[in-house]
């Protein structure tokens, strides 16, 4: 019985599956041929084959692999527990606790401002004291953070309204007369919008900011005329600004409102920021971002010097060590805004705070919130317009409340205020100490004669014997709790003994001394037990140039009053405070690096002083934390007891930056974390370094504070701490890794097409193959080097830049890569190495995951389509050919959509899932061959460009919760997708063609610019590299595009050149038409036909 024979047209129809499939059979035919049987030679002697653990060659294989797995995940793990168990502070803050109630301003409509549906506008009442559901009083607008609260002011606005109420109960008639009035809270509800991560959201908010400010301001020519009588008559004025506090990226979004045209010129005259990240964003995932800081910046630096912001006052707090969200270098405005109108500080360093804040403590923290309670009642005014002081007394008042005496400019000499005529009679007792040097315990209350409690010291101004020295600083340290008072004096009919310590008789004719402001250092840990009844040591330095022409001595009389409380107070004339430099270089870092201090028995009547400065001159560093041990030697025993009056109290600073203040007490050893300005610089800094105003570092100080009667030296050993280094990588080089992967992931899939388009039946290589291969091959190595090469070339050449190009070419130049600005050798170094390196580990563990999670989902397609019987593969019927309408459709309404509706990070993250849901179809269909590994290999590129989606996508949702549909005018560009897009569509017909030369070296070259790209500028704006990404698929579509025409191109013209098929077709073209006519064999009834 002849074979069955087939329709021509059914035979054309599956022409190129027939191939296929007939492909796949013939060789697993040559396959089952070529390999013999178990009966092909029954005498043939049985080859015995060691065998092999299949393990052991999967590790031997795969070592470099492995290596790099392990050390990522050690290195994370490391960091990890680094982050959250080894920070340099502890959380010490108390809770602080109000009467909230809110009042929603109803009025504040359309009418007002154009988002009236999307946020809202509240008046903070406090319960118990606010009586009225209006304001009144002097208004203050609170702005929340990223994703924040309009309840978050409630702590502020109460502690406020505390330090208010006490000092009307004082003097409540005085207070109204100088314009004290209390203030009025303000806040706005901004949808918990995620104002870091989008900068469409910042632009949004300021303009309803500067709405909310006029609508404010419009209130009270009402409500000051009805509650006047609340003020006595006094004589106010109406506001015409208004206050703004800003927490995180509220401050930004205040800054913001400057620059927009709705702004009413005049209308903020003070800015209060808390953990407000100025000068760059903490995530650059997104353009308008960077746009918005860029933006508002220059107008700042600019504003200040044409005046336009001369009367505006910018002060910025940040928490410091403990604040995870944000990094505090970012706080720093004094390259914003001059030192008349801002000032920066932590708020380690605010006395009577002197904690490390984390994000949201800074807020509700009992001690921040007193402190800063009390600084806003010092600059209340409402007798101006502005309804604050003039911006001078402004600023004294806040420097004063936020920085230690310590951190202040070095005033005039002590100035003299007072003369009276003093006896030693007039006292319990009267001392002279003519070597210098004071050490006093606090008087016997129940001593006899004199004036109770009230006792006199005289120090000689100009040394042992009356000799004339060199102008000196006066130290007192002391804990007496009522205090001394500094006189000035010359003997009138005075008999004294001229050695050592003795009684002083006779008249002395004495003037008081306006003394400095006394520092407070704390004399407890952080959250510790205080070490005496009044947790603080007192400390002045008062300089004596002035003294030495008018007074032979200087008197310090102490009173003790009836309290019984122990006391003490040590002062001595020491030449001056002269730091110990340092130079300690990277390497000598490495191991202990120890200073020595030594104040007793070096002769020459050398007088101990209390206070010994040490200055580390190293670079604006903030990666590494150096951990600094102190060992006080003993010089002999002193008074109280055998027992030194107070433990070591170490201080770090910054010295003139007057940024950065932190205070230890009583520990051995103590971790020395300095905060900088950020690695990039704009180039208006560079401009005022040349004009020797823009860079004050000049390194880190450390002040230690010892009873110099007790030791006779202090030891500091200085050495890196690795471990505790490790946490602070997180929050400032997190957007380096994301650009790192990113390169590695385009070398992973450069790599990969280069292996696929050499041929010679290499089959599409996979990605954690790739990954063990660059590391293997020198790429790891060659990328480590360029790392080191490109960070020290940057230090190098960027003064010749400078030199020949200008500060803006030098500040483009340094703001490559990972920048320079501040960073030392161990940085330029050591991080951008372990960076590059966890950075391929972690493409790594992604492709691994991917491959893991693809697999399991193919596996369990599988199990599904064999339990019901069908496969997979084969779901849609052979017989009928697909349809191409139903994709044009779904591609035009895709397309339709992304234009009007959803951005087009939507329809990425769509793709990336269509893209998964292909590779888990493929994988079920052939596991890991060549067209699976293509589909995985495009899918783990495209994990790099996830990121850079989710900051659009979280606004866009939180948006339709309320209804808004105004979206940033990019959101719906069809071209940031458009690459993905074509690739998506394209590589699911089959893996990309093998490149000719041409195409091939434009692809190389193509995808070695998009590391280069993503290596030099994706660090500081790592959104641009999902352009990158993008343009980088839309060329590999248009290859595999041309791929695809050419084969199809090549198989129409075999079907037209066939002579004479084995089906029985013939070709006759002799009027230019193929016309085929068909064998009778063709039907299976061709016999009966005939």
């Amino acid at each position: 019985m002849p074979p069955t024979r087939r329709h021509p047209a059914a035979s054309r129809t599956h022409a190129s599956t027939s191939a296929a499939s007939s492909g796949t059979e013939s060789a697993q035919s040559a396959r089952s041929v070529s390999l013999p049987g178990p009966s092909a030679n029954p005498d043939a002697e049985p080859t015995s084959r060691p065998k092999s653990n299949p393990l052991a060659t999967l590790i031997r294989t795969h070592i470099p692999l492995l290596l790099l797995l392990l050390f990522t995940l050690a290195f994370s793990l490391l960091t990890a527990r680094s982050y959250f168990t080894a920070q340099p502070d502890a959380p010490s803050c108390v809770m602080s606790y109000s009467r909230p109630r809110f009042v929603e301003l109803v009025h504040f409509d359309a009418n007002w401002t154009r988002f009236a549906t999307k946020y809202k506008l509240y008046l903070y009442r406090e319960g118990g004291y606010d009586a009225f559901d209006e304001g009144y009083r002097i208004p203050v607008l609170f702005v929340p953070g990223n994703a924040g609260s309009p309840k978050q002011v409630r702590s502020i606005a109460s502690a406020t309204t505390a330090a208010f109420v006490e000092l009307m109960a004082t003097d409540a008639g005085a207070a109204v007369a100088e314009g004290r009035i209390g203030y009025d809270f303000f806040t706005v509800g901004l949808n918990e919008e995620f104002t870091a991560l989008h900068g469409y959201s910042i632009l949004e908010q300021a303009d309803f900011i500067n709405d909310a400010i006029r609508y404010i301001l419009a209130l009270y020519p009402r409500t000051r005329r009805q509650h006047g009588a609340a003020f006595g008559g006094a004589q106010l004025a109406l506001p015409t600004s208004v206050v703004v506090i800003g927490h995180s990226m509220g401050g930004v979004v205040a800054r913001t409102a400057f620059t927009l045209p709705n702004h009413v010129v005049g209308s903020v005259q003070a800015i209060f920021t808390l953990a407000t990240p100025h000068n760059s964003p903490t995530a650059s995932l997104e353009y308008y971002v960077d746009r918005v800081y860029s933006s508002i910046n220059r107008f700042w630096r600019h504003g200040f010097r044409q005046g336009t912001l001369g009367d505006v006052s910018l002060v910025s707090i940040a928490g410091g060590n403990l604040d995870s969200m944000i990094n505090s270098d970012y706080t720093y405005v004094g390259d914003l805004a001059p030192e008349a109108n801002a000032l920066s500080v932590l708020s380690s360093g605010i006395e009577d705070v002197w904690l490390s804040l984390d994000h949201q403590s800074i807020l509700w923290c009992a001690q921040m919130a007193r402190k800063f309670a009390s600084m806003m009642v010092g600059i209340m005014d409402a007798r101006r317009p502005e309804q604050l002081v003039p911006l001078e007394q402004r600023m004294r008042v806040m420097r004063r409340a936020l920085y230690s005496p310590l951190d202040l400019p070095p005033g005039a000499e002590a100035a003299a205020v007072g003369e009276e005529v003093v006896s030693s009679a007039d006292y319990r007792y009267a001392k002279l100490y003519d070597d210098g040097v004071v050490s006093a315990d606090l008087p016997d209350r129940n001593a006899g004669g004199g004036r109770a409690g009230r006792a006199l010291h005289l120090i000689r101004v100009g040394g042992r014997s009356g000799q004339k020295g060199p102008p000196g600083v006066l130290q007192v340290v002391h804990a007496m709790p009522r205090g001394f008072r500094l006189l000035g004096c010359q003997p009138l009919n005075a008999t004294t003994a001229s050695d050592g310590a003795s009684s002083a008789q006779g008249d002395y004719s004495c003037t008081s001394i306006d003394a400095p402001a006394e520092a407070s250092l704390p004399m407890r840990a952080a959250g510790g037990e205080p070490a005496m009844d009044d947790p603080r040591l007192k400390y002045l330095d008062v300089p004596v140039a002035g003294l030495l022409d008018r007074f032979e001595y200087v008197g310090i009389e102490l009173a003790t009053g009836e309290t019984g409380h122990p006391g003490f107070l040590r002062a001595g004339i020491v030449d001056g405070v002269e730091p110990l430099v340092h130079r300690p270089g990277f390497l000598r870092l490495l191991t202990p690096y120890t200073i020595s201090a030594e104040w007793q028995g070096a002769g020459g009547g050398r007088v101990p002083g209390v206070r010994t400065q040490i200055l580390l001159d190293v670079p604006e560093d903030p990666v590494f934390v150096f951990r600094a041990s102190l060992g006080l030697r003993r010089g002999g025993v002193g008074k109280a007891g055998g027992r030194p009056r107070f433990g070591a109290v170490v201080r770090q600073s910054d010295g003139e930056r007057r940024f950065e203040s932190k205070f230890f007490y009583g520990r051995d050893a103590v971790d020395v974390a300095v905060h900088g300005r950020g690695a990039y610089k704009p180039s208006d800094d560079l401009v005022a370094a040349a004009d020797g105003t823009g860079d004050v570092w000049r390194g880190v100080v450390l002040d230690v504070w010892v009873d110099a009667e007790y030791y006779a030296g202090v030891d500091v050993a200085l050495r890196i701490c690795w471990y505790s280094s490790l946490n602070r990588l997180v929050k400032r080089y997190d957007m380096a890794l994301l650009a790192l992967s990113f390169a590695w992931a385009c070398l992973v899939l450069l790599h990969q097409l280069r292996v696929w388009n050499q041929g010679g039946g290499r089959g599409f290589p996979g990605c954690l193959a790739v990954v063990g291969c660059l590391v293997g091959n020198g790429a790891l190595a060659g990328m480590v080097v360029a790392a080191v090469a490109t960070a020290v070339a940057q230090g190098a050449v960027g003064r010749v830049v400078g030199r020949l190009w200008g500060p803006a070419a030098a500040a483009a130049w340094g703001n490559l890569f990972m920048g320079v600005r501040g960073q030392g050798v161990g940085a330029l170094c050591v991080v951008p190495v372990v960076l590059v390196v966890v950075a391929l580990g972690l493409v790594a563990v992604e492709a691994l995951v991917l491959t893991a999670v693809c697999s399991a989902a193919a596996g369990l397609v599988g199990c599904v389509s064999r339990r019901f019987n069908r496969r997979f593969a084969d779901s849609a019927p052979r017989e009928r050919p697909q349809s191409v309408v139903r994709p044009v459709v779904a591609t035009v309404a895709f397309v339709l959509f992304v234009c009007t509706f959803v951005p087009y990070q939507f329809a990425f993250l769509v793709i990336y899932f269509a893209q998964l849901l292909t590779t888990i179809r493929t994988m079920a269909e052939a596991k890991l061959g060549d067209r699976a590994r293509y589909q995985l290999a495009l899918l783990l590129f495209w994990t790099s460009s996830l990121p850079y989606c989710a900051p659009e996508l979280l606004v866009w949702v939180r948006n339709l919760g309320v209804l808004w549909f105004e979206d940033a005018p990019s959101d719906h560009n069809l071209v940031n997708m458009a690459g993905y897009f074509a690739l998506r569509m394209l590589a699911s017909q089959g893996v990309v063609p093998r490149l000719g030369r041409a195409v091939g070296g434009v692809t190389y070259a193509g995808m070695g610019m998009s590391v280069a790209v993503a290596w030099l500028w994706g660090v500081r704006r790592p959104y641009v590299l999902y352009s990158v990404g993008n343009g980088v698929s839309a060329w590999l579509a248009a290859v595999q595009l041309a791929g695809h025409v050419g084969r199809q191109g090549k198989a129409v013209e075999a079907i037209e050149m066939a002579d004479v098929s084995e089906d029985g077709y013939a070709s006759d073209t002799s009027d230019g038409v193929s016309r085929r006519s068909a064998d009778t064999r063709l039907l299976p009834d061709s016999r009966k036909m005939r």
